[in-house]
Parts: C-alpha cells; structure tokens; sequence
C-alpha cells in the first residue's frame, strides 16, 4: 500500500507539474536511453504518414552513427507530410522540437527532413545538417566502362554524368558545386582534364600537360590543382579555373599527388614520398617549402581538408589493410576512425557536417562507396549493388 500511495503522489506531482525539471527528466528518461545517450548514441523511432519519406529518414537516421533506429524508443520522430511540405516533431520531455520543411521535390523532402530530425534530436551534441547539403560524385564499371555518376546520400537519385565509352575517373566537383572535372582519354588518346555540367558534351580543361594526371581539386577560388608526370616525375601544378597557365608549385625527386585545397585557399595538403613509404604534407603557396604532418604510420596517403571543421585533415593509411584516419592540426592529434570492419577503406572526401566521409570500401576485388562516420566508425553503403564496382567519390559541400 506505501508502494501504491507514492506512487500515485509521484503521478499526481507530474500531472500539475510539480516536480522539479532535473526530477521530471529522471522520470522520464529511462535508464536504456541514459546508458545509450552516454555512449553517444541515441535510440529513436521513425513514425511517418508517408511511407517513402520515411523509409528515406529511417536509412538517413540509420547511417548517422549518433542514432540507433528502433520499433519501440520512447523518443519518437514523427513526420507529417503534405506534398513537398513536412511536419517532423519528437515530443519527447527531454528532445522535444517541432520544425516544418519545404522542399523542391520528394528526395530533397526527406534530406530536409532527416537533417531536421539530426539537428532537433541532437541539440546537446551540437549535430549540424548533413543530407541535404551533399552531393557525391563517384566512378562506376555498371557500362563496363569507367564513367562518373552523381548521387545524394540516401541514394535515391543516382545519374550518369558522362556516356564517354572511354575510361573516365577522378571527379571533383568546382566550387559551386555545378560542374565536374575528371580525367579521361577519349578525346584524344592521352589523359587530359575534361569538365561538365552532364548536358552536351565536356570542355577541355588541362589538355596541354602531358603524362600521368591526378585529379583536379578546386580550391575556393576556382583555382585547380593537380599532379603530372609531364616532366618525369609526379609533380603539383596549380592552374586558373578555366586550366590556363599551369604551373609547378610543388616537386621533390619523389612522387608529389592528391593535392588538396585548405578551406582559405592558402595552402595544400598532398601526398609525398617513395611510392612505399608516401607521407602527408602541407604546402603554402606563398612558399616556404613542404611541412611534413607527423602521422606515425610509415605509409599515409590521399589527404583531404575538412571544408567546415578546417582543423581536420583525413588520409588512408595502411596498416595491415587500408584504413581512414583524421589528423587535427589544432590540437596536433592523430585519431584513426574506429574499425568496425575487417575491409578497406580509401579515398575518403568529406560531407557537409564535417565529421562524415565518404569513402571507397572494398573486400577483395570489390569496391563500393559507403557513408563513414568518423567518430563512431559506422559504414553504410550508398552506391547500389546493381551499379558494380564503385569508387573515387567526391563530395559537394556549400563553402562558407
């Protein structure tokens, strides 16, 4: 009978609100989303009127790696949806938010949507959107050729951007995020730098340095950077956005590729060294040679700059297989993406949240591209299995 009277008065003292916050969320939280939540990871529930939307925001949520989808969490997301409008609200005590979201079609809807529920939920861990402010570039076999493709990352809407019949590779979006460079050969035999906004045919870029090419980052300028063989050697060059006067900005007697752009434009980051023995580097280009970035692995390759947190760097590295590691030039840390996989990882370019890569996964001779979350180590795959061998991929982020 004490059991009961108390708790009818803890009922009552709820009901006219009564109890003290830091009580009611004791209340209400139960110890499964408390042990969760101190592992940085929440437990939700996707309730939506629209079975499409939320079969989208329940993979998005899926892929995060901060949310665990689940058929009976008490916190619950819940979606409305009137043609390319959406209600998504948790009434939850303790994660309660409501937003409403327009968009331009189904596919952006649930990007929206999902980056609402990312950011509502995740207040206290101070999440930013990811989706809706992504593309991926990627290079696809599905012809039989190497040809460049676009996606979003909940791979609902996947094009071919070139139909060359040639070996295409190494995308890089510019810097609004409306064209392409890749290299191909089908022009005219040799490798030269093409760019294309996937309407009609691509513009020559680079065609005039002969040899080797990697591929043509973009910095926020438009400027593009690039390594050649053109004069034996695997040199950086840096060119004006439309690829006129390239020239040498970075060449030791080793091979010097993957250049990558600092979020200012000040400096590259690449790669350097003995083919066995490659090392990351930053460059400034108002001189002053190469600073080596200590990242105690004797082979670390294929550096990118995070464009949002531009601290971060991530590069492979290689220790038995090959792995993702992000090195934080402000705190002078090296901190290896946590293994949750026997399979390799490379390649990796960053999403608009600046803590999610996207990376090329493979496992013996297959490759596809997956979402990495870099600070649980959560992969999913994003290219269909239907497209085959997939890899290269290159994300879009807005510039701020």
């Amino acid at each position: 009978m004490k059991f009961i009277r108390r708790s009818l008065g803890l009922l009552s003292l709820l009901a006219f609100g009564l109890l003290p916050a830091s009580a009611q969320n004791r209340v209400v939280v139960n110890d499964s989303i408390d042990a969760l939540m101190k592992q940085g990871i929440m437990p939700v529930t996707v309730v939506s009127d629209d079975a499409a939307i939320g079969q989208l925001v329940t993979f998005a949520l899926s892929a995060h790696g901060a949310f665990s989808v689940r058929t009976n969490s008490a916190v619950r997301v819940t979606i409305g949806r009137t043609g390319t409008t959406a209600v998504v609200a948790c009434d939850h005590p303790s994660f309660a938010f409501q937003t409403t979201i327009e968009a331009r079609d189904q596919d952006d809807l649930a990007l929206r949507v999902a980056d609402a529920a990312i950011v509502g939920l995740g207040r206290a861990w101070k999440l930013k959107p990811l989706f809706a402010a992504t593309k991926v570039a990627f290079v696809s076999k599905f012809t039989g050729n190497q040809e460049i493709y676009t996606t979003n990352l909940v791979h609902s809407k996947t094009s071919r951007i070139t139909n060359l019949r040639n070996t295409s590779h190494s995308p890089r979006w510019n810097p609004d995020g409306t064209r392409l460079t890749f290299i191909t050969s089908a022009m005219t035999g040799f490798p030269e730098i093409f760019s294309t906004n996937g309407i009609g045919n691509p513009r020559g870029v680079v065609t005039n340095v002969r040899g080797a090419l990697g591929a043509a980052s973009a910095g926020p300028d438009g400027r593009l950077a690039f390594a050649s063989s053109n004069r034996g050697n695997m040199d950086v060059y840096v060119a004006s956005a439309d690829g006129s006067g390239a020239r040498v900005v970075v060449a030791t007697p080793d091979i010097d590729a993957d250049p990558s752009w600092s979020p200012d434009g000040a400096r590259l980051v690449l790669t350097s060294g003995p083919t066995n023995r490659p090392g990351i580097y930053i460059s400034s280009l108002a001189g002053g040679g190469l600073s080596r970035l200590s990242t105690g692995y004797g082979y670390a390759a294929e550096p990118r700059w995070n464009p949002v947190e531009t601290s971060l760097i991530a590069f492979t590295f290689q220790s038995g297989g090959l792995h993702l590691a992000v090195a934080d030039l402000q705190a002078g840390t090296i901190t290896p993406v946590p293994a949750t996989s026997g399979m390799n990882f490379s390649r990796s370019s960053w999403c608009a949240d600046g803590r999610h890569v996207v990376a090329t996964q493979s496992l013996n001779s297959q490759s596809w591209i997956s979402i990495v979350d870099t600070k649980t180590g959560k992969a999913t795959r994003l290219s269909d299995s239907k497209l085959g061998e997939c890899s290269q991929p290159d994300c879009y982020v807005p510039r701020n």
